[in-house]
């Protein structure tokens, strides 16, 4: 039986025109009729009568479920949000609308050529009218819309059968989800691992993200390496899966510790560390004196790299390498499989140390009649959804902070070490070394891949940088700043501590409907600029780690 699917075309991705759906491996589709006509209201008359249906639609989040949502509204239907906008539930006929990309993590064309399933048809978005004025276009647009439809239910299909092949489980409603779920079917159960709750707010303050640093802020003839699959090459270190308990702190044992430490001068720190700026932290790896809480693995690594390690309290766990054979499965079904789903194969493998360590503290969506006066926070026009903070709650059968502390601790003592091999190196971020030097790749996990040549990089920040490849072409990463190509003359002024400011004029169809709407839209300005603070001190070219005197910025 195929996985029910459903697909919303409108004009200016605003106004429905047309509804696929594919069930029971049949087609259809409701097509607006006439003006006034409700499409929406229409396609969930009609498909009332497949009582406790599931059915996706890819990117279904950002976009069908808002106008599935307000049709229920307007109609007096109630809805339970299984997860956000990316699963709703009708209550009536029981029937779900789930997003697909939260459970393939692709875009569709990408997931079909993962499962080798016909591909989606191209269809000019600006040319989408009320199917009426469509005329001899209109079979096209029709074909086009059930081609999304069946495409996405037989790559969903073929995805489930590949589930149930290599780990006994089918889809859930998001990849992390399923992710964990085939670790807790094929290979450990959960329950066999101590969720350590008791012990949360220290292994908390023990989980950092990766590093993400510049070192040198311009180069020539650069080599770019990432490291593959990073945090899943560290699933074959031994992780806490026993119960937390305090014990005489030894530097030689123990799963995690309080420790004050002494960094020397180095060019590049060891232990990560929570800056504090007002209510905001950055990540920092400074050198200098300052304590917190670490990984003993982190702890252990700082000292052979000279730091003088002092424990305060310690906490220890039975350890076991229970992510080993699942990381080996998924490396191998990457390797058997095309570029496309090897992508997703990746993801899949990644999610796994993600949904460890998953916040308690969740969101929900709920029907005013189901929630406090104090906790108003209307999400629909109607005010009848709100969204409310849940708080530490027992519905996380999945999260195991004390893994995903391992898995990220080795994976920056792993990445280290790749930054002191590469000698003279110019940025990092989480797994990347930006080097002049040559390093050795490999194919397996946790080898180094070589990226790119760059013949000139211009690095003003954290994830915001430019670089001319070997054929001349330059390319930027500028987080947040995606709406203007800055050319090479740009970044060098940048680094000089020139502002540059641009307008964007918002044009197009959005401007005029929106206008249409009474909405009018100011221009957009952005100001590139150097950043104010980071995570190093910026000299002209070369950078510093911080320096900590007692937890503070040595002045």
């Amino acid at each position: 039986m195929s996985t029910p699917t459903f697909d919303i075309e409108a004009m200016n991705w605003v106004e429905p025109i047309a509804v696929g759906y594919y069930i029971n491996d049949e087609y259809g589709q409701v097509l607006k009729l006439h003006e006034g006509y409700d499409v929406i209201w229409e396609f969930l008359k009609e498909i009332s009568k497949f009582k406790s249906a599931r059915f996706y639609a890819h990117n279904a989040a950002n976009y069908d479920n808002k106008f599935i949502l307000d049709s229920l509204v307007r109609h007096g239907q109630e809805v339970k949000f299984a997860a956000g906008l990316g699963s709703l539930l009708w209550i009536g006929p029981n029937i779900r609308f789930d997003d697909s990309f939260l459970l393939l993590g692709q875009k569709l064309a990408a997931c079909c050529e993962a499962f080798d399933v016909p591909r989606k048809l191209d269809w000019p978005h600006d040319q989408t009218k009320n199917p009426w004025e469509m005329k001899s276009r209109l079979p096209t647009f029709t074909e086009y819309l059930k081609r999304d439809c069946v495409s996405l239910s037989e790559a969903i299909d073929n995805f489930s059968r590949l589930l149930l092949k290599h780990f006994g489980v089918t889809p859930s409603v998001t990849l992390s989800l399923t992710s964990v779920k085939a670790f807790d079917k094929r290979f450990t159960p959960m329950q066999k691992i101590a969720s350590n709750d008791g012990f949360e707010a220290f292994i908390r303050a023990a989980i950092y993200g990766g590093r993400n640093e510049v070192y040198k802020r311009y180069g020539e003839n650069l080599h770019f390496y990432d490291v593959r699959r990073m945090y899943m090459s560290c699933y074959d270190v031994n992780v806490p899966t026993g119960p937390l308990r305090w014990r005489n702190p030894d530097i030689d044992k123990g799963t995690l510790a309080e420790a004050s430490v002494k960094v020397p001068d180095m060019h590049i720190g060891p232990l990560p560390y929570r800056m504090q700026e007002g209510n905001k932290s950055r990540l920092a790896f400074p050198t200098g004196e300052f304590q917190g809480w670490w990984d003993m693995v982190e702890l252990r690594n700082a000292v052979s790299k000279g730091v003088d390690v002092t424990l305060l309290r310690q906490l220890e766990a039975d350890e076991q390498p229970i992510l080993k054979e699942f990381a080996e499965l998924v490396d191998r079904l990457s390797h058997e499989s095309n570029e496309a789903l090897a992508r997703i194969w990746k993801l899949f493998g990644l999610r796994l140390s993600g949904k460890f360590g998953q916040r308690r503290n969740q969101r929900e969506i709920r029907h005013i009649k189901h929630i406090a006066a104090d906790e108003y926070n209307p999400i629909d026009d109607q005010e009848v959804y709100h969204e409310v903070y849940t708080g530490n709650h027992s519905k996380a059968p999945y999260i195991r902070p004390a893994i995903s502390m391992r898995i990220r601790a080795e994976a920056r003592v792993r990445h280290l070490d790749y930054l002191l091999q590469a000698d003279d190196v110019y940025y990092s971020d989480t797994d990347s070394v930006y080097t002049t030097n040559r390093l050795p790749v490999g194919e397996k996990l946790g080898d180094l891949k070589y990226v790119c040549f760059a013949t000139k990089a211009y690095f003003v920040g954290n994830k915001f940088y430019g670089f001319v490849d070997e054929s001349g072409l330059l390319k930027q990463k500028t987080a947040g700043y995606r709406d203007y190509q800055l050319s090479e003359g740009d970044f060098q002024e940048i680094l000089k501590g020139k502002e540059l400011s641009f307008a964007f004029e918002r044009v197009g169809n959005w401007k005029q409907v929106l206008e249409g709407k009474g909405v009018f839209l100011d221009e957009r300005r952005f100001t590139y600029r150097r950043p104010p603070s980071t995570n190093r001190v910026m000299g002209e070219i070369e950078t510093s780690p911080i320096k900590l005197i007692a937890g503070k910025v040595a002045r």
